[in-house]
């Protein structure tokens, strides 16, 4: 199993100390994971952009000379790795839910915020003296730094995208349609096929609008491929599941969703059966999830759903979401835009470039984290 976080506990803060072994499945709809990541590149953007033009006092040469500094273009690996940040994030929180259920059913543990930032330490140096700040702000109880047991957690995830397109066979098909529309002497479809023949190569394909025998949008499959690569890269595997339909006789659907909402089902049902997963995360906004977290909560297992309350696919209403969202239980659900975790991190370096590294994110979670549990104590 991979640690999505990174963060490794070091074993000398250990000593004395049981594990309880909690293993955490996170499963992530491709499609909806692309649509959250661009919303939150979009949050960060935006947040980033106001703070530098208030650090330039309206200034705007200046503005801008920050801007092309910081700010970190659009694209799939910043898609990424902001995706595997919220994900860490997520991690994070799951692991803190389930300590506070530990210790309500009477066991004490260490807390894994605690462990880590003994392991990874987030220090500041005051005058000669160095200072840990998490300890500093937020000092653990002297129960609980005595606890003798842990929560020593496995944390694996995978996204759930459909396969390649097949730029080679896809242009064997357009081909083939190219000489169709030629014995029919149809001259818009002709342009259509022309110009997927030229953009298919780099990637791109472009939507025919039948109604209006026009071009339509255009559908950059290079990006989405590169974005599913970069977020197997940081979170674990990827699910190459189906095969991409591309309906070149008449128009352009389900393009890059055959099969995969189907096999992320069976793969969860699986990890329920083998009993491999202790808490399942569910990342989506997809009505068809909501039988399988019924599932999961009558079998009596720990479920979260995580996602952008705002942002679902664009056939599903607010009202499935909401449904989607109590299926779950609503204090299960973590959205990764407006919850008070997030908003309580430094989130206008989402976008940005330099010395704010994912580990001091991080760690600044573990302030967040511990700050919000104190305040709803």
């Amino acid at each position: 199993m991979q640690r999505i976080s990174g963060h490794a506990i070091d074993g000398k803060h250990l000593t004395g100390c049981k594990p309880i072994r909690l293993n955490i499945g996170i499963y992530i709809d491709g499609y909806g994971a692309k649509l959250s990541a661009a919303e939150l590149y979009e949050i960060g953007h935006n947040k980033l952009y106001d703070h530098l033009l208030l650090q330039s006092n309206g200034d705007l040469t200046l503005q801008q000379a920050l801007y092309d500094k910081f700010n970190t273009p659009d694209g799939p690996e910043i898609y990424a790795e902001m995706l595997s940040f919220c994900l860490a994030l997520v991690e994070l929180n799951v692991v803190a839910r389930m300590e506070a259920r530990y210790r309500a059913a009477g066991t004490q543990l260490r807390p894994n915020a605690l462990l880590v930032n003994q392991s990874n330490p987030l220090d500041v140096e005051i005058g000669a003296r160095k200072h840990n700040l998490l300890e500093a702000l937020f000092p653990i109880s002297e129960e609980q730094s005595h606890a003798d047991h842990y929560l020593s957690v496995s944390c694996k995830g995978a996204i759930y995208a459909p396969k390649k397109i097949d730029r080679q066979r896809q242009i064997r098909e357009l081909k083939a349609e190219l000489s169709k529309a030629n014995r029919n002497g149809d001259t818009e479809r002709k342009n259509w096929i022309n110009r997927n023949l030229e953009t298919v190569p780099k990637g791109v394909l472009h939507y025919y609008n039948s109604k209006e025998r026009t071009i339509g949008k255009r559908v950059d499959f290079d990006f989405t491929e590169r974005f599913f690569d970069a977020v197997a890269e940081r979170v674990g595997d990827y699910a190459d599941w189906g095969e991409t339909k591309v309906h070149w006789g008449t128009d352009l659907r389900d393009f890059g969703e055959k099969g995969v909402d189907c096999n992320l089902i069976m793969d969860v049902m699986d990890d329920l059966h083998a009993g491999t997963v202790d808490v399942f995360v569910i990342m989506t906004k997809d009505m068809d999830f909501f039988p399988l977290i019924e599932r999961l909560r009558h079998e009596g297992k720990a479920v979260f759903l995580c996602g952008l309350k705002g942002n679902a696919s664009h056939h599903l209403k607010e009202k499935a979401s909401r449904r989607l969202i109590e299926a779950a239980g609503r204090d299960q659900f973590l959205d990764l835009a407006s919850s008070k975790l997030l908003e309580s991190l430094p989130s206008v370096f989402m976008t940005a470039k330099g010395s704010m590294t994912r580990k001091t994110l991080l760690q600044w979670t573990f302030l967040a984290m511990l700050h919000e549990r104190r305040a709803g104590s």
